[in-house]
């Protein structure tokens, strides 16, 4: 055992904690918790037939330990938790779809509370629901509810006081106007209740409510609104007749299901609330050879939940895991509320578990698809083009520009016939004037790999140009210039025939006059125009918000001395541009900072 580990372990204490492994370089190998930090820790340092290959690999490269010590196992384990995420050391298993699904915040330490689409939960006294898989999902769920429920849609922050005039959702019985004043704040928080009723799933105790009111505006002759009442019922019975309900307990509960091969695992969490599906998430994990399906699992499951505030009563595993039964009191503690871990045998919860099971195997069947389909991609690219090196770094250049205006260039990234839009970057062309499409793509070309250079960054094996052949010659002037034609290989793809028929695109390469053309249903071809088609459409949607931006530009904004304060007091003080336009000099000069010689310049700027 080397001298300096063996230092370390007679100085690690009997208390509970994390250990945090590192090689010789400060590089974190691997973090762990144990109850008891000197028992688990030594244990990795005893000769043992029984050790497993991948933590013999390991641990001849810890070189450091380092251990934070906490009061309870309970801790230990957060604290694990949140430092894997953080770190993400090498050798753990890894939760790889670190995405934030979207929640619906309903603002409930407001007087008058609002809906809003957020993406992090905070402890701030408001209602969370989620979450949603789909923004689109979360979209039409608002829609619907503002259908269905008078509920201001301004963001402003109310105290029961006018701010403003009645808005076109008050005259459309759509909202009952709290930012005019007119709200009382009994009959707004009733609707409030109603939305909660409606987005924790209790539909038929809100139709029942509903059922209740109109009852009640009927008997006493007010058919105008118990009509309102029956149009709303009907609209959450639409909603009621299209969930499914999956579970007769009627409880919440999360169900998990995993596959794995080769060196991918797919988690699948099926997310059921009040008995009914309410939505499903997807996570890749990073899971190493030699990990079992009980490290795994119980990796998933702290890493998954330890972000989470919003949880279920039970969590349906396929399996037993280590640490269950503290992994359930964390939980707990963290819910305020019992969080039961079960691993059913049979019956209904076995079968859904099984569900989560087959869709996990179905998404995973079809990530490994999805690779192998862009492996056999990639062979036949660089067969038909016949390149030197095997692409699979592609990068995808475009330029876009309205006569010289707002040029701006694009660059999109593929690997392994994947696109990495993490990686997707834009640029402003600032050295080219007027319109120069040429000159415009060597700037962005040259800007790119003078960067990737100097910060000694992977070189992508082919650049694809959409363009024709200038743009092909243009790109390769400045890739020698660059002294890298020997490392990446160039293609241009160009707009056949046809134009508006992508079966006649043509590709066209360096020292060649005639193109290269692709059999009809090629995956290569496709490939090819994807990225083409990815890299336009960068390039096309900066292009127009900048464009966007500029029309929207204020005057004001060219007026030497007048800022953002400055700005929106003059907005403030006469409404907008129009009245600005109309003052005189001696009515610009009662805002607070507007000097003559600045209203000097506002006159003679507007009035140009």
């Amino acid at each position: 055992m080397k001298t300096n580990i063996t230092k370390i372990l007679t100085t690690i204490p009997e208390l509970s904690g994390i250990y945090i492994m590192k090689d010789s370089q400060g590089e974190i190998l691997y973090i762990g918790k144990a109850k008891s930090l000197k028992t688990r820790v030594r244990s990795y340092f005893q000769k043992s037939r029984h050790m497993p290959a991948r933590t013999k690999i390991f641990t001849d490269k810890v070189k450091d330990i380092k251990f934070l010590t906490t009061k309870t196992e309970a801790e230990a384990l957060i604290l694990e938790s949140n430092f894997i995420k953080k770190h993400q050391p090498r050798y753990n298993v890894l939760l790889k779809d670190d995405k934030h699904y979207p929640y619906l915040r309903l603002t409930t330490q407001e007087r008058f509370p609002r809906l809003e689409v957020v993406r992090r939960i905070k402890k701030d006294r408001a209602t969370y629901f989620g979450p949603y898989t789909m923004v689109k999902e979360i979209r039409e769920t608002i829609r619907l509810i503002y259908k269905i429920f008078p509920l201001r849609q301004s963001k402003d922050r109310l105290d029961g006081t006018a701010i403003r005039r009645p808005c076109l959702n008050y005259q459309m019985s759509r909202c009952l106007a709290p930012c005019a004043g007119y709200s009382l704040e009994k009959e707004y928080n009733q609707i409030v209740q109603d939305v909660v009723l409606f987005l924790k799933g209790k539909n038929n105790e809100l139709v029942k409510s509903l059922e209740k009111k109109m009852t009640s505006a009927s008997n006493n002759l007010n058919y105008e609104e118990a009509g309102v009442y029956r149009d709303k019922i009907l609209a959450v019975k639409t909603v009621l007749d299209k969930q499914k309900i999956i579970s007769t307990s009627l409880e919440d509960q999360d169900i998990l299901g995993y596959c794995r091969e080769q060196s991918q695992t797919v988690v699948q969490v099926l997310i059921v609330r009040n008995g009914k599906m309410v939505g499903e998430k997807i996570y890749k994990i990073k899971s190493l050879v030699a990990a079992d399906n009980n490290e795994i699992l119980s990796s998933f499951l702290k890493q998954h939940y330890v972000d989470q505030i919003l949880l279920p009563k039970k969590i349906l595993l396929p399996h037993l895991i280590d640490d269950v039964s503290l992994i359930s009191s964390w939980l707990s503690k963290k819910k305020k509320g019992r969080v039961r871990i079960e691993i059913p045998t049979r019956g209904e919860k076995k079968d859904l578990v099984r569900m989560a099971e087959e869709n996990a195997n179905f998404a995973l069947r079809a990530e490994l698809d999805k690779g192998e389909l862009g492996l056999r991609s990639l062979n036949e690219l660089r067969e038909t083009l016949g390149l030197k090196h095997f692409p699979a770094v592609i990068e995808g250049f475009d330029i876009s520009n309205i006569s010289g205006k707002h040029a701006v260039g694009s660059v999109v990234v593929f690997k392994n016939g994947v696109s990495e839009n993490t990686q997707y970057r834009r640029y402003k062309i600032a050295d080219v004037k007027g319109i120069d499409d040429y000159a415009m793509l060597r700037e962005v070309i040259s800007r790119r790999y003078r960067r990737l250079l100097k910060e000694e960054k992977l070189l992508p094996n082919l650049v694809l140009i959409d363009g024709g052949l200038g743009h092909l010659s243009s790109a390769e002037k400045i890739i020698r210039e660059l002294g890298l034609l020997e490392k990446i290989e160039l293609a241009c793809i160009a707009k056949g025939k046809f134009r508006n028929r992508i079966e006649t695109d043509e590709i066209l390469l360096p020292g060649r006059k005639q193109p290269i053309y692709f059999s009809e249903n090629a995956p290569s071809r496709f490939l090819l125009q994807r990225i083409r088609d990815e890299s336009h459409r960068f390039a096309i949607s900066y292009h127009r918000k900048l464009r966007d931006k500029s029309s929207l530009a204020s005057p004001l904004e060219s007026i030497s001395g007048i800022g953002k304060k400055r700005r929106l007091l003059l907005l403030k003080n006469f409404g907008g541009l129009d009245a600005i336009r109309k003052a005189s000099m001696i009515q610009l000069q009662t805002v607070p900072g507007i000097t003559e010689n600045l209203a000097k310049k506002i006159i003679a700027r507007l009035n140009s």
